[in-house]
């Protein structure tokens, strides 16, 4: 880890999801979220597993800063974790998904991760949706958060949820979501080493699938505190993410 990155996670106050610097600048925090419980099942027709899981965003974020210029094209500048190839981007994919659809261009983002790639913790999913809603903010396309997940979904299966309630039960391949609030907890993250990509783990997994065939109550979690539920929190792909 850069010590730019280590600087970006020791401040972690809660963000407003959008600040608006410009007329043609806003300033977004994309955060992390970690899957309380997963249970992934078969693949279905369409090639995705169908998922159940708990999931809560939590206080890391990466910040965007989303530019409109007249250069037509996207320019991504990076700090802190490597993003990776630009045209992998999650970010830079998300701005050319929303440009082809309503016609427009010309887009700067520079990014400054905080959230590691390749743990599980949806930073490039929160990305994408981070760049979704700011465009949508400074090219004044008035689409509401459905609209902006359904593009997002197009991307990627967590994509969606960056759109839906700081906790939530997400079905579906990841693009249905209800809200499922949690009892307040704090989270210790330890960040190590290892980093999987998500095609990987699923490529581990369907070659010697074990899933769990149970969810935890929905109102357990709500009304106790995590003492009394999390021995029971289960996660189909962390064996797979080992074997990777």
């Amino acid at each position: 880890m850069s010590a730019r990155a280590d600087n970006l996670r020791g401040a972690l106050p809660r963000r407003r999801p959008l600040e608006r610097l410009a007329d043609d600048h806003v300033r977004l925090w994309a955060p992390a979220k970690i899957n309380l419980d997963l249970l992934v099942g078969p693949a279905g027709a369409d090639g995705y597993h169908r998922l159940d899981s708990l999931v809560a965003k939590v206080t890391l974020y990466d910040r965007l800063d989303v530019g409109i210029c007249e250069t037509p094209g996207i320019e991504l500048t990076c700090e802190g974790f490597d993003c990776g190839p630009a045209g992998r981007n999650l970010a830079v994919r998300a701005a050319e998904a929303l440009g082809e659809r309503v016609g427009r261009s010309g887009v700067t983002i520079e990014l400054a991760k905080a959230i590691p790639p390749g743990c599980g913790l949806g930073g490039g999913s929160s990305d994408a949706a981070a760049v979704l809603r700011g465009l949508n903010e400074l090219w004044r396309l008035g689409l509401g958060e459905r609209d902006l997940a359904g593009v997002g979904a197009e991307l990627g299966s967590d994509v969606p949820l960056f759109f839906g309630p700081p906790t939530l039960r997400m079905t579906g391949r990841g693009e249905q979501f209800a809200q499922a609030p949690v009892h307040p907890f704090v989270a210790v993250l330890v960040l190590t080493p290892l980093a999987c990509s998500t095609a990987e783990v699923y490529r581990a997994y369907d070659d010697a699938p074990s899933p769990i065939d149970r969810q935890l109550e929905v109102e357990r979690i709500a009304g106790q505190p995590p003492s009394a539920w999390r021995e029971q929190l289960a996660n189909d792909l962390a064996g797979p993410a080992r074997r990777c």
